[in-house]
């Protein structure tokens, strides 16, 4: 490993400031089904970073893991052309502002820090160097109430302001990170889900890679279609018994029905508070829920986080 001695390259304690009012939303679920299909850890953190920057328009992002000996780990990052970098010979000690960090994510006070004219650091050749000065946004990776890691992102590159909505997107997505890497820490073989959103509208996801029989590839257009489809109407279309179908839905796509179904539903309220902005119930409604209560539950239990929490970018 190569230690890095962050004080001797940045210089002096900096002074860091917190962002309580993050504001913007849009959906991540395609990024996290199609990072919950690998199955080691290196896979999952290249990815994490190359999503981040694809998809949610981070510019320069890197992912750090917290190991048990308190110090941090690298894994990926983004170098001065914007390119992937493996940083997993790095290792350095928890600093100040990453532990403050850490406190005001977990105390539901800011799910992002921000440092303000500090240097921007990459790896080239085995060497860290400064590229330029400007913000630097730390964001924690949180499960089950600890920190598993943190994501840091700056924009050397362009030096445009830092994006409040591209944070709040990081911040999700670094949630779900998180409860990946502690799940495949617990059991290597044991994953939340498969790519279940494959062909939903707005989603890039990787398809399933077993084939797909008809009669699930028939009700998955179904349910894209109208999401208040029963299974019993599924099964029917299938020519099998919704017992059957159920388990072949299972099996070929890797969660139930009723899973599939509130994934896609949450796909679509994203969509339409992307596009208007109106009220939780209006939007969850038009996405296909029978109640708010249930769409809260739902919400919940797939991102980590309330709808509220998820709007404003604060975890209370």
């Amino acid at each position: 490993m190569r230690r890095v001695d962050w004080p001797i390259v940045i210089g002096p304690a900096l002074a860091f400031t917190f962002d309580r009012r993050p504001s913007g939303v849009v959906s991540v679920l395609a990024a996290a089904d199609e990072l919950a299909s690998y199955r080691d850890v290196d896979t999952i953190a290249r990815r994490a970073v190359e999503l981040a920057r694809d998809r949610l328009g981070i510019e320069r992002v890197a992912l750090f893991l917290l190991g048990d000996d308190d110090q941090f780990y690298g894994t990926f990052g983004t170098g001065a052309r914007g390119e992937t970098t493996d940083e997993r010979d790095i290792v350095f000690a928890i600093g100040d502002s990453h532990r403050e960090a850490i406190s005001q994510s977990l105390a539901g006070v800011s799910r992002w820090t921000v440092l303000k004219d500090v240097p921007l650091l990459t790896q080239i050749d085995g060497r860290t160097l400064i590229i330029g000065r400007g913000w630097n946004a730390i964001t924690p990776a949180r499960s089950g109430g600890r920190a598993v890691g943190l994501f840091v992102n700056d924009a050397a590159l362009s030096e445009a302001p830092l994006d409040e909505s591209k944070q709040v997107q990081l911040a999700v997505l670094a949630t779900m990170v998180a409860n990946l890497l502690e799940l495949k820490r617990r059991d290597a073989g044991a994953l939340p889900w498969t790519p279940a959103l494959s062909g939903t509208s707005g989603s890039r996801a990787s398809k399933p890679s077993k084939a797909l029989s008809q009669g699930v590839a028939h009700a998955l257009e179904r349910i894209r279609a109208d999401s208040g489809v029963s299974s019993i109407q599924l099964a029917k279309g299938a020519r099998m018994t919704p017992k059957s179908f159920a388990r072949q839905f299972r099996a070929q796509i890797g969660v139930s029905v009723v899973s599939y179904r509130n994934r896609v539903r949450i796909e679509r309220f994203l969509g339409l508070v992307d596009q208007g902005g109106g009220n939780l119930l209006a939007a969850a409604l038009d996405a296909g829920f029978g109640s708010y209560a249930q769409f809260h539950r739902v919400f919940r239990r797939l991102l980590g986080v309330t709808p509220k929490e998820y709007l404003t970018g604060r975890a209370r």
